[in-house]
């Protein structure tokens, strides 16, 4: 009988001390894995310091692009009547970009984009002058 009362004792006291010993703290770092992550707590914060550079964009709406300064002409008069605004033709390259407006914030040229749209140029969209 006391046998089975060593053998209990010694079965029930096992998982009480891995128990105690597993929960009591330590000097080292706590490390949790997690299935192929590890993660290890750390009291350091790392900061970093950056330059920020300000940078000031101009916005417009640009309605269409042509290889020929004829058709772009053709185009920004037609625009014109249609908008009520004097369209732009800018050069970039061998290509012609009508465009409409020019806007310091991207709010003011979305606004400006949605009334474009409705008055007939469906695939215009704003571009930055920058």
């Amino acid at each position: 009988m006391k046998i089975i009362i060593v053998y209990s004792f010694l079965v029930l006291m096992f998982p009480l001390l891995v128990l105690f010993y597993s929960c009591s703290g330590s000097d080292e770092d706590d490390i949790y894995v997690l299935k192929d992550t590890v993660i290890k707590n750390v009291d350091s914060v790392i900061t970093e310091k950056r330059e920020v550079k300000v940078v000031n964009l101009v916005f417009t709406v640009q309605l269409a692009a042509f290889k020929d300064i004829n058709l772009a002409e053709k185009f920004a008069t037609n625009a014109k009547s249609e908008l009520n605004t004097i369209p732009d033709i800018l050069r970039k390259g061998d290509v012609y970009l009508v465009t409409a407006g020019k806007f310091n914030d991207a709010k003011s040229a979305q606004d400006y984009l949605g009334y474009v749209k409705t008055h007939g140029y469906p695939n215009a969209f704003i571009k930055s002058l920058n």
